[in-house]
Formats: C-alpha cells, sequence, structure tokens
C-alpha cells in the first residue's frame, strides 16, 4: 500500500509537471516541450509547490485526515523530494460544502508557482473549486468527489482541469440499483439525498437505473445536511410502503 501510495503520488506530480500548468495567459513552449498549455520551469534546488484541499473538521473529516494522511506518507516515501527537488505542500481545510471549497481553492490559487493541487475529497468542494484553480491554469486531481458531471463528456469549459483518481457515480449508480434489483430482489424503492452534488447525483443515477432494470422508484425525497429529525420525512415515506429505503448522505 506505501508503494502503490507513492506511485500515485509520483504520477499526480509528473501529470501536472507534464501538462505545463503555468497560468494560461503566461503559457509558452520551454525546450521539446510543445504542449499548447505552456509549461512550469522550477529553478534548480526550488521547492516542487503542491496543493492540497480536503474536509480536515467537522462530521465528514474522516475522508479528508485519510487522504491527507495518505499524501503525506507517500511524500514521506519518496524522502520529500522528487526529482531532485524538495517538495512543499500546502493543505486547506475545505469542509466537505461549496463555502469551504470556494475559499480553499481561491487561497491555493493565490500561491505563486503552484505546480497542481490534489483532492478534494468530497463533489461539494470540487463543483466551485475546480473552476477556481482552472481560471488560474492550476489542474487539481480528485481523489474521492464522484459526482458524475465533473468528468462527464458535455462539462463546461471551466472543468476542463479537472481530472480523478476515483470512479464516477454514474457507474456506482449501475452497481447499486443492479444489487437493489438482482442481490435483495426488491421491486420498490424510496431514495434520499441530501441536495448536495454526491447526494443527488448518486440517488438520480441509482433510480434511472433501478427503473430500466424494471424497478419502481416510488418517490425522491430531500432532507437538509443540517436535518436531525427524520420523523416527517419517514412518515410520508411509511405511506408508500417500499421494499428498500436508498439513503446516499453524509456522517453529518
Amino acid at each position: 500500500m506505501r508503494k502503490y501510495r507513492a506511485l500515485l503520488m509520483r504520477g499526480c506530480v509528473a501529470l501536472g509537471i507534464a501538462a505545463g500548468l503555468a497560468t494560461v495567459a503566461q503559457a509558452e513552449t520551454k525546450g521539446p516541450v510543445t504542449d499548447p498549455m505552456g509549461v512550469i520551469v522550477i529553478p534548480k534546488g526550488a521547492p516542487i509547490q503542491l496543493g492540497s484541499y480536503y474536509v480536515l473538521s467537522g462530521a465528514d473529516s474522516a475522508l479528508g485526515t485519510d487522504q491527507k494522511r495518505a499524501v503525506e506518507i507517500a511524500i514521506d516515501d519518496m524522502h520529500g523530494k522528487l526529482l531532485g527537488h524538495p517538495i512543499k505542500i500546502d493543505f486547506q481545510d475545505s469542509l466537505c460544502n461549496a463555502e469551504g471549497g470556494q475559499t480553499a481553492a481561491t487561497k491555493l490559487a493565490s500561491i505563486p508557482n503552484l505546480v497542481i493541487v490534489i483532492g478534494p475529497s468530497c463533489s461539494s468542494e470540487a463543483t466551485p473549486g475546480a473552476p477556481i484553480l482552472w481560471k488560474a491554469g492550476i489542474t487539481s486531481i480528485g481523489t474521492s468527489p464522484t459526482a458524475p458531471p465533473l468528468t462527464a463528456a458535455d462539462r463546461k469549459p471551466e472543468y476542463d482541469g479537472f481530472v480523478r483518481t476515483c470512479y464516477t457515480d454514474a457507474e456506482q449508480g449501475k452497481s447499486d440499483a443492479k444489487y437493489l434489483h438482482d442481490v435483495l430482489k426488491v421491486s420498490k424503492i424510496v431514495t434520499i439525498h441530501d441536495g448536495s452534488p454526491y447526494a443527488r447525483g448518486l440517488a438520480l443515477a441509482t433510480e434511472d437505473n433501478f427503473k430500466k432494470l424494471g424497478g419502481t422508484v416510488l418517490s425522491e425525497e430531500a432532507v437538509q445536511p443540517t436535518d436531525v429529525d427524520m420523523h416527517p420525512v419517514l412518515t410520508r415515506i411509511a405511506t408508500e410502503k417500499p421494499d428498500v429505503i436508498y439513503a446516499p448522505v453524509f456522517v453529518a
């Protein structure tokens, strides 16, 4: 696992350098590199400056803390250096929400000579964060934001600089629907989401695929991330008598 993490880290950083992550307005060709994005030139002995934003506090912090440690272990495995340059990384807490993602990405985009950003954890962070970074010419490599629109074929140009090492919920929706229909042998479901890009996207993907398999979606319910009393929504659902409640929501 440590070797895998180190290799992933090397791949992430190499992608950043090769992609030429200079600010778009300053892009230029250097030497044999002809990529239209241009390149970043790191002087001898200067650090390779990375950025990272994860959810590091609050109810969902287990997601980001695990990912942050993986990056730190990878850097440690590489003895803190890549291609002879010391690695320097700035971590930002993006809270697993839109406001946190926007704030963290804005801070990272202001760091001089930033090569690449690793993260974030949540689709709610990536949705506002990735365009801010790409406007500054910085590619971001999401490690667990799975919302389908982030890498969809018809995504908006401001997401062109976003890539990810995880699956998309378009695929998880297929798997979950197949499990509900073929393994649990259920025919009627109700979904609950919390309005976030992740939860709603996964609920919709599962609904669509469940219907294709011949199942029935009785209703799509929504709650707020801050809701703690589920009696109203469960009372409504009880009258529909579903076989399964499918609720891909966050910890809080």
